[in-house]
């Protein structure tokens, strides 16, 4: 079982990335802890700190009216879906779950290496059928495995690429989904929340105050280290925990 130390050093790690990048935390920490127990008990030690990591992320700069109105179904979609795969994680065997999410995290890294290259990202189109199949998938996904990410960028890459700055736009209107995600999670998990041991809340809270202080490092080297070189270091990152992840599964 892994040391209740280590828990927090992996959120520093996965928030530090954040801040540089506007990914991470969910993913690198999902997918590393989901290596040593349950997705059940990853989404109790997980919801409080990347509650708190995306709602500040999504914040900062302002513009919470902006963003609300223009993606306001977006979000209303996604917090639906992520109250149906929240349910679904009892309901679905552990391993089924440990294996979608590695596939998801695979199927989410590959394309963005293959951006990289090729200046091409997969894209959804940018009507209102696409926009309300993405927020319910990808809730769907992210209340089971907190693996949100594929769709919303999929769907945010086209929608966003009118806006004055789409990267910025990008990370925001994903961090707010992930927000109300988190929400949504809480509100079902929130009876096994709040009967965990003392020393787990402990630790949550530990990993949630170290998390937002390596979250303002990462704000603070944002603009002076290549970002594209640490987006990299995270799709490698992810891709490893992804592909541990359907190794345990299937081994299992």
């Amino acid at each position: 079982m892994l040391s209740m130390l280590m828990i927090p050093a992996i959120f520093a790690i996965a928030s530090m990335f954040h801040g540089l990048t506007g990914i991470g935390v969910t993913l690198i920490a999902t997918t590393a802890l989901a290596s040593f127990y349950p997705m059940s008990h990853v989404l109790l030690l997980t919801v409080v700190p990347c509650l708190v990591i995306n709602l500040v992320v999504f914040l900062e700069g302002g513009n919470i009216g902006y963003y609300l109105k223009k993606y306001w179904l977006l979000v209303f979609t996604s917090f639906v879906g992520s109250l149906i795969g929240t349910k679904l994680v009892f309901l679905i065997a552990p391993h089924y779950l440990l294996i979608g999410l590695g596939l998801l995290i695979v199927g989410y890294v590959l394309p963005q290496f293959l951006a990289s290259q090729t200046g091409k990202n997969i894209r959804l189109p940018n009507n209102q059928p696409s926009l309300i199949f993405s927020g319910l998938v990808a809730g769907v996904l992210g209340g089971a495995t907190n693996a949100m990410s594929p769709l919303l960028v999929m769907y945010l890459l086209p929608a966003t690429e009118e806006s004055d700055n789409p990267k910025i736009e990008l990370i925001k209107a994903s961090n707010l989904c992930y927000v109300v995600g988190k929400i949504a999670q809480l509100i079902v998990l929130w009876q096994g929340f709040v009967s965990l041991p003392t020393t787990e809340l402990g630790v949550i809270g530990v990993a949630t105050l170290l998390s937002l202080l390596c979250l303002y490092i990462g704000f603070y080297f944002r603009h002076k280290i290549s970002q594209k070189m640490f987006k990299n270091m995270t799709l490698v990152i992810l891709l490893l925990l992804g592909v541990n992840a359907l190794f345990k599964a299937f081994s299992s």
